[in-house]
């Protein structure tokens, strides 16, 4: 289903170049500022030509004071364009006017030259272009056909104004198209991000249904999760099968990696522990079974995990770990310490070597689990949230029960690091109450 969040329908027309445009328009008010300004100390009167001083002085000051407002003035620098529009006429106006008055002197027509040049780099609307060419070309030409006695050759002077006119419509056409490319280029990087955040959110749904939050119940236990994402999506994964004997089969795995990549690992090996768990075989068994099914499958992760079997009436567990933390047995005093077992990875290159291992528990005392994020976590001194700190945050809390309990180990390592984790945090308590 090809539906994406409401932003990808922002219309193209939306895209702007403020900045760009402010950036040329700056280098238009500077260059016109300078040549007014020389304009004004050019000896007029020796060489004979109508030319008042106050016109210039006023047209430059006019330049540097937008000129500097465009740095001050947010007001200027919206309109811009606008603004721009406008200084273009006046400036060719007074260059035409000056050109009649003094014949087609060549000073001015350079002057006309620069100003019809430095609009073809200064817009991007193509309507406004052409009327501002069309306009101001036809009043030169007529200035030039009607100027009796004209200094410059009539031939030389019309080729002079419609050149850069060319010039700068041409330009324009350059700049559009990459204007364009650059407008579709955009659009195209929206549409992808948008597309991967709502991928990421449909994995982070899904990542949802790997994380098992709510439990059955069971008579004298209760059990609860908690999960943490370094991203939108992780590579942990929590889930259960109520076996026909009775007991419950848990499954707590840490995917390598991050993203969407190891939760569809992360999916693959709950759906093969949910196959395997059922054909009675013990928690080592069913970790090679689903080793050996997806190890040619999953070429790039490998998994750290244990499996779990709870058997309430009997008050015991028996478990296998392969790679993963050890499981933390707390007595009814807070006093925590790690069970035996140990193993090697699952959905690696080589052959893991695990064991079966059982404890036995009685009212009061619980069983904590947790996922290397936990413990990867370092403070500003490069100091680890070790086994130390893991048994005081237990100890400190351990009037707290389940989700609270979970959420309070949580915050103190948090708290230890004073900043975001680098991995997914998963963690599991089992109580006998």
């Amino acid at each position: 289903m090809n539906q994406y969040p409401s932003k990808v329908t922002k219309k193209i027309s939306d895209f702007r170049l403020e900045e760009e445009m402010l950036k040329i328009s700056r280098i238009c008010l500077a260059v016109f500022f300078v040549f007014i300004s020389f304009g004004i100390f050019a000896p007029t009167d020796d060489l004979g030509l109508y030319d008042p001083k106050w016109l210039r002085i006023l047209h430059s000051l006019v330049s540097l004071a937008f000129f500097v407002g465009t740095f001050f003035v947010p007001l200027i620098r919206r309109f811009i364009q606008p603004i721009m529009l406008v200084l273009f006429y006046t400036m060719s106006a007074h260059s035409l006017i000056l050109l009649y008055w003094n014949s087609l002197y060549i000073g001015y027509l350079v002057g006309m030259i620069l100003v019809i040049s430095c609009i073809g780099v200064s817009f991007v609307d193509r309507k406004l272009l052409v009327s501002y060419l069309s306009t101001v070309s036809s009043a030169g030409i007529l200035i030039g056909i009607y100027t009796k006695e004209p200094v410059v050759d009539l031939p030389l002077y019309l080729s002079a104004i419609i050149t850069p006119a060319l010039v700068s419509y041409l330009t324009l056409n350059v700049r559009l198209s990459s204007v364009e490319k650059l407008r579709v280029s955009e659009s195209e990087l929206k549409k992808f991000h948008d597309r991967i955040s709502y991928d990421l959110e449909l994995a982070k749904e899904t990542q949802s249904n790997l994380i098992a939050l709510d439990w059955p119940k069971i008579k004298g236990i209760k059990i609860s999760s908690f999960f943490k994402a370094y991203d939108k999506v992780g590579g942990d994964a929590i889930s259960y099968v109520k076996r026909e004997d009775g007991s419950l089969a848990v499954f707590f795995a840490d995917v390598s990696g991050h993203g969407i990549a190891s939760a569809m690992v992360s999916a693959m090996a709950i759906l093969s522990f949910k196959v395997h768990v059922n054909l009675n075989l013990e928690p080592a068994s069913c970790l090679k079974a689903i080793h050996k099914e997806l190890q040619d499958l999953v070429p790039n992760n490998h998994i750290s995990a244990c499996v779990l079997y709870l058997y309430p009436e009997e008050k015991k567990i028996n478990y296998s770990i392969a790679g993963h933390p050890p499981i933390l047995h707390i007595d009814k005093d807070g006093v925590a310490k790690f069970l035996a077992g140990e193993g090697t990875l699952i959905v690696s290159y080589l052959t893991p070597v695990l064991k079966n291992y059982e404890a036995e528990f009685t009212n009061g005392e619980r069983f904590f689990l947790y996922s290397d994020g936990l413990i990867e976590v370092f403070n500003d001194k490069d100091e680890l949230f070790g086994e130390v700190d893991i048994f005081h945050s237990i100890l400190k809390n351990q009037k707290k029960k389940g989700e609270d309990f979970l959420s309070a180990v949580y915050s103190d390592a948090l708290q230890f690091s004073n900043k975001p984790f680098n991995d997914d945090v998963s963690l599991l308590l089992i109580e006998s109450i």
